[in-house]
């Protein structure tokens, strides 16, 4: 590589240097330093400016002042670059104006003239209204313009052929149009049935007001909030890393991207994760052909399964059990949304929905979106409602479910933790931040096995009750169980108390007030006393109130909030609901389906004083049979006249169900029919009258038919529910429709002469 000297010595030429020797000098008997330079780029570079006396003489052009950059921007900066450029596309878009303007003056011409609207008028919030206004302004302007001419005012024809005359049907639905628009004309002729000139809605004397302006102030301004559905998706790799699987075994490819989680090979979607569970009428695995074919690309389970025949699934995950990692992958694949909610799970025998209900309402009147799952339905927030399949959901449903409120903005939820939903792992991966325990009776033995079982099953909610400083402990004191659920969990968390009977509570009734159209309750809490009125019956949902108000004095909830958040809950869907068809008598129709439930619902009804009780009942089939005989016992030791009936028979005989029942009163079914030639209502031992029919719809019809002044009908078992499962078969039913439909038959019946009071009603022939 060629160098040049920058300066040099007055010595001889040094001998030829090697690269390394140029670094450093070898030479002991002299130092010096080589002052290198850039190499050459091209012959044109500049000669040292050093003369031949080894003085350095300046180039003059080096006094010269820096080269200017080359200008890019052709003398002109950006801004008036970019007013060029506007100026260019304003050119352009007229030219296209002028081009299309005789388009768009033909297509005007063809419109009619402006509305009343364009000259002021409120348009409204219609957008097409909106558009169409905007339209004939348009076609003003090129009016004035002279560009296109007005159209003929148009004059109608006296002589113009009359149009047919409208059917029945469109003449009725022309006259409720008419009428919903108060465009209907009243003649001054016009008289009511009593000969008094009838008045207009617009004509309002001293001190009235109109029914057809009557405005709801609890809707007015309300607007349903928009839904929106959250998409997910991860590698599988990546969820099992989350979830903290350890597979036994892998196949295929684990970067197969996942788009949903399903169990159900029937619920299976493109892109989803199928696993397969083992249930205890099913086996998952089973089905892996047909969650193929609805789009799964990847499995996991917990047998050797082949997956090389498959169409679309990419990867297969061998566990130990993937029953007990399901909530793990559901919660990690939903992004754990229940660390975002605010989480309040009540569990207990009894109360369980009317709770959620009340404490749903309270959460909201302090201002927090609320969601909520019960046994009676699905809430985002407010009321956007889901049909509830579940009291707890599957683990999959209820973690996409938590994440579809979190998405939309959720802030509290309110759920039932039931002991299946405990007992089977659903609730596994929920943060709970608080436990609600109502009462603990008989129920689910046919899946629990003891009463132990089913008592472990519920406490494990409060077992996740480890943080003093967010977790908190809600219990019932006056239930003997109660210590046994404090003592759950980590001891230190604290704990609100509340009760009917025992005045150690913290929350506790100084006063109750109960009717057949509201309950007031006058509450004790460590706050300051409160005074509720709601429309809830029975002195049963005095308990759940009580439990409401433990929950927001735990909470800090101002009182005030408390108490209108519980009385904006006017009722419970299926709980203690009446039907009013202004008939005589009460009919009440409630969910009660276990002994204790159905004792605490006939003392309310008895506390009312009736004239008569008539109770309608039945016990579920596949079930817990030794609730069977209880429930018959109660309902006609506490009832004047029993109906027994079938409550989804499943695929058990309603018979031998009515059979088992009968034992509760130490008869067969065979003593019952020695009655039935003679008396359809047997008398019992206590004095009360009993009657038996499998069909429950008869059942119904004939206790609602029975019904005189002064007594009430109880229809107990369904509430809510709205179908009938029998012989594999699940079919509408509604006790609350079949009440309405009873009531309005109950006069033509007496028409006919039939005295429906004193035997079972049957429908007429045409009917």
């Amino acid at each position: 590589m060629p160098l040049v000297f920058l300066s040099l010595p007055p010595f001889p030429p040094p001998p030829p240097l090697s690269f390394f020797s140029k670094l450093k000098p070898t030479s002991t008997t002299a130092s010096f330093t080589f002052h290198l330079k850039p190499p050459l780029l091209s012959s044109s570079t500049a000669v040292s400016a050093i003369g031949p006396d080894g003085k350095y003489y300046p180039n003059p052009s080096d006094d010269d002042p820096p080269e200017a950059p080359e200008d890019s921007m052709h003398g002109v900066n950006k801004f008036e670059q970019i007013q060029r450029q506007a100026a260019r596309a304003r050119k352009l878009q007229e030219e296209e104006y002028e081009k299309d303007l005789p388009v768009f003056l033909k297509a005007l011409e063809e419109t009619e003239d402006s509305p009343a609207s364009v000259n002021g008028d409120d348009s409204g919030d219609d957008l097409f209204g909106e558009i169409d206004i905007a339209i004939a302004m348009k076609r003003q302007e090129f009016i004035k313009k002279g560009l296109i001419k007005p159209r003929p005012v148009k004059i109608p024809d006296p002589e113009a052929e009359i149009p047919d005359e409208l059917e029945p049907d469109e003449v009725v639905d022309l006259d409720e149009i008419t009428e919903l628009q108060g465009l209907a004309d009243i003649s001054d002729d016009d008289e009511g049935e009593d000969g008094i000139g009838m008045k207009s809605d617009f004509e309002m004397g001293e001190g009235e007001f109109s029914n057809s302006f009557d405005l709801d102030l609890d809707e007015f301004g309300k607007t349903k909030a928009r839904i929106v559905e959250p998409k997910f998706k991860m590698t599988l790799a990546e969820l099992l890393d989350e979830s903290k699987v350890v597979p036994i075994s892998v196949y295929g490819n684990l970067d197969i991207e996942i788009k949903g989680i399903s169990h159900d090979s029937r619920l299976v979607e493109s892109g989803d994760l199928f696993v397969c569970c083992v249930g205890i009428k099913t086996d998952g695995h089973l089905y892996l052909s047909e969650a193929d074919k609805r789009g799964a690309v990847a499995v996991i389970a917990s047998k050797e399964i082949d997956i090389d025949d498959t169409l679309g699934c990419k990867a297969l995950v061998i566990v130990e059990d993937t029953s007990v990692i399901l909530a793990a992958l559901a919660s990690s694949f939903f992004k754990h949304p229940s660390r975002s909610l605010s989480v309040i799970g009540i569990t207990g025998t009894n109360g369980k929905t009317t709770t959620s209900y009340l404490i749903k309402g309270m959460y909201e009147a302090m201002g927090l979106r609320t969601g909520m799952l019960s046994t009676v339905a699905y809430y985002i927030h407010g009321d956007n409602k889901l049909e509830s399949t579940k009291t707890t959901p599957d683990a999959v449903l209820v973690q996409k479910l938590m994440a579809k409120m979190a998405h939309n903005g959720t802030e509290a939820l309110v759920m039932e933790a039931s002991s299946h939903g405990l007992a089977l792992g659903r609730c596994d991966e929920i943060d709970f931040d608080i436990a609600v325990f109502t009462n603990l009776t008989r129920d689910h033995l046919d899946f629990h096995g003891t009463h132990e079982e089913y008592r472990e099953a519920k406490a494990k909610l409060f077992s996740k009750m480890v943080d003093p400083e967010r977790h908190r402990k809600i219990v019932n004191i006056d239930d003997p169980n109660a210590p046994f659920f404090i003592s759950k969990g980590n001891p230190d968390v604290p704990v609100v108390t509340f009760a009917m009977e025992n005045k150690n509570a913290d929350v506790y009734p100084l006063k109750v007030e109960l009717s057949l159209f509201e309950t007031q309750v006058l509450v004790n809490t460590p706050e300051g006393i409160l005074e509720i009125s709601s429309g809830l019956l029975g002195r049963h949902n005095v308990c759940n109130i009580l439990a409401a108000v433990a929950v927001g004095i735990a909470v800090g909830a101002p009182l005030e909030d408390i108490v209108r958040g519980i009385e904006e809950v006017d009722a419970v869907p299926g709980r203690c609901e009446l039907i009013d068809e202004e008939q005589a008598f009460g009919v009440i129709v409630d969910y009660a389906h276990t002994p204790d439930a159905l004792s605490r619902l006939l003392d309310f009804v008895r506390e009312l004083s009736p004239r008569r009780i008539i109770t309608v009942v039945g016990c579920g089939g596949e079930k817990d049979r030794g609730k069977r005989p209880m429930m018959a016992k109660i309902a006609t030791e506490k009832s004047d006249v029993t109906i027994l009936t079938s409550d989804n028979p499943n695929n058990e005989d309603p018979l031998d169900i009515l059979d088992d029942m009968l034992s509760g009163i130490g008869w067969t079914m065979q003593d019952y029919l020695k009655h039935g030639e003679n008396d359809y209502y047997p008398p019992l031992a206590n004095g009360n009258r009993l009657f038996l029919h499998d069909i429950r719809r008869v059942a119904v019809r004939c206790a609602v038919a029975m019904g005189e002044e002064g007594d009430m009908v109880v229809v107990a078992g369904k509430g809510h529910e709205t179908y009938q499962i029998e012989g594999g078969k699940k079919e509408f039913f509604d006790d609350r429709e079949e009440c309405r439909e009873a009531l309005q038959y109950v006069d033509e019946l007496h028409q006919a002469g039939i005295d429906t009071s004193e035997f079972p009603w049957r429908l007429p022939e045409s009917h």
